[in-house]
């Protein structure tokens, strides 16, 4: 008897701690889950701030696990349950990117009305469990015209490119919305993974400041107004976005017509599967396929509002993106050792994960560059970096600069002050008629080149600068700031002006 009850209590042992353990994950799950999902009416949101880093999983329900319904889950002898749960709450979860896409089958007004809360729960998880900025929606809500997702309009009082402008409704858009996916993954393939990166993860991983977002296709009431093409079409994001970062949410009307020659079986190995099923939504799914799930609903209006608002105040601050001068600029070893006789190369910023983006002149067409944007867009930096970096790369007998500056002195100045040696002219504060006069100069200097390449019997610079005896001959780049001033006044001025640019 004696030896029975040890060895009795060493079992009670064992499996209390062996439980323990088990509680233990629940928790720790629950607990990282909250990180990034908590619930709505948590308060944590009263000081929310958006996260820094790509999650590995993001919320969309949870499950109520029943230990009766799990083999072994309950002890044969009772007095092993005292003070245990019967059952787990776990949190649903969608493994981001990996396998993050979601296909609702429902059917009726009532399971519409679930399929569409249940799109906007995860959409609103998805925005707060990514960095901002770093996820876009595509919109498509045939029947209710964008009511269905009216409420994520106010990320486009920050950034339109948030929600690809608007809801989209009409077939002619959908087709439009479906064509620009998969062109952005036949883009994403070729120029950015090639065979260097497997995922889009990988990828980014490299990329920091350039990395691409994550895009989100998210449709209601599938398959109104998709026909043959747009849900082939659909079938090929489906099958191949997660490895280019296109994920795919999609609420399927079940008493509607599918296209010709589509089935929704296309679908459903590569999503996350849930269906109407006994007034309620249950997921497909052989582990958890029997336990009761409960969905995320979207958070409450006013909530849904101020998180939208400070998500989209964050993204747009994040799209400012800043590529340190250093990348672009080469080491002082190499300072002044670049040859110009056949065009200047000068990296200007980022392309890609690695890879600098060079301006190339003086090769084919490519002699001139026309700079246009708003203001604060980002021109004067450009120009900046394009002579920072020139006179770093080639010496003065290299390439030579004239500089007009109609912004009253505001950005060429500094290269007068500190004598840049690379510029001939430096023309700050300058009136038309002064901008007018460098252009005459350069025009003269035409005229003398054409004269020295007949005399060596060449056509360029190039044949000029590889002739032998011929003295250095630097090629020359007129850069203007504010260039439509010459242009303000349709006068004698403004006509010169287009006649020596012209020519």
């Amino acid at each position: 008897t004696s030896r029975y009850s040890a060895a009795w209590e060493s079992l009670s042992t064992q499996w209390r701690e062996g439980v323990g353990r088990a509680l233990a994950t629940f928790d720790e799950v629950e607990q990282a889950v909250n990180g990034s999902g908590p619930d709505w009416d948590d308060p944590v949101w009263e000081t929310w701030q958006p996260p820094l880093e790509v999650p590995a999983v993001v919320r969309f329900g949870r499950v109520q696990l029943g230990l009766d319904q799990i083999p072994h889950g309950l002890a044969k002898h009772a007095e092993l349950m005292e003070g245990l749960p019967n059952s787990l709450a776990s949190p649903a979860l969608l493994a981001f990117p990996d396998h993050a896409d979601l296909l609702i089958e429902s059917s009726g007004e009532e399971g519409r009305k679930a399929a569409l809360d249940a799109l906007q729960g995860v959409i609103m998880r998805l925005l707060t469990s990514l960095p901002p900025g770093k996820v876009r929606f595509t919109l498509i809500d045939p029947v209710d015209l964008g009511r269905s997702f009216a409420a994520f309009m106010h990320l486009a009082d920050f950034d339109e490119a948030l929600v690809n402008t608007r809801v989209w409704t009409e077939p002619g858009q959908i087709e439009e919305r479906l064509t620009d996916l998969t062109d952005h993954m036949e883009k994403v393939i070729q120029k950015y993974l090639r065979n260097e990166y497997e995922t889009i993860e990988e990828y980014n991983a490299k990329a920091g400041e350039v990395a691409e977002p994550f895009r989100v296709l998210v449709i209601a009431d599938f398959p109104v107004n998709f026909d043959e093409a747009a849900a082939k079409r659909l079938e090929r994001i489906v099958t191949s976005g997660v490895r280019c970062g296109v994920l795919t949410l999609i609420a399927v009307d079940k008493e509607r017509k599918l296209p010709q020659g589509f089935s929704l079986d296309a679908l459903r190995p590569h999503c996350v599967s849930l269906t109407w099923k006994n007034d309620r939504l249950t997921w497909r799914d052989p582990d958890f396929g029997t336990f009761p799930l409960a969905i995320d609903p979207p958070p409450p209006a006013e909530l849904m509002t101020k998180i939208l608002q400070q998500v989209g105040a964050a993204a747009k601050l994040a799209s400012r993106v800043e590529v340190p001068f250093e990348f672009i600029a080469p080491p002082p070893e190499r300072w002044w050792t670049g040859d110009s006789r056949a065009g200047i190369d000068i990296a200007l910023g980022k392309a890609g994960a690695t890879k600098q983006q060079p301006l190339s002149l003086g090769k084919g067409t490519s002699q001139h560059v026309l700079v246009a944007g708003r203001t604060g867009s980002g021109k004067s930096t450009l120009l900046h970096a394009l002579i920072t970096n020139l006179a770093l790369n080639f010496s003065p007998d290299e390439v030579e600069l004239y500089l007009i500056d109609f912004k009253k002195g505001v950005e060429f100045k500094t290269y007068a002050a500190h004598e840049l040696p690379h510029a001939r002219v430096v023309a700050i504060e300058s009136e038309r008629e002064f901008g007018v006069s460098v252009l005459q100069r350069l025009d003269q200097e035409l005229r003398e080149r054409a004269d020295k390449y007949r005399e060596v019997g060449v056509q360029d610079l190039n044949g000029y600068r590889n002739a032998a005896g011929t003295p250095p001959l630097p090629r020359v780049l007129l850069i203007v700031d504010e260039f439509q001033e010459f242009f303000v006044e349709d006068d004698k001025v403004a006509q010169e002006a287009a006649l020596l640019l012209d020519r």
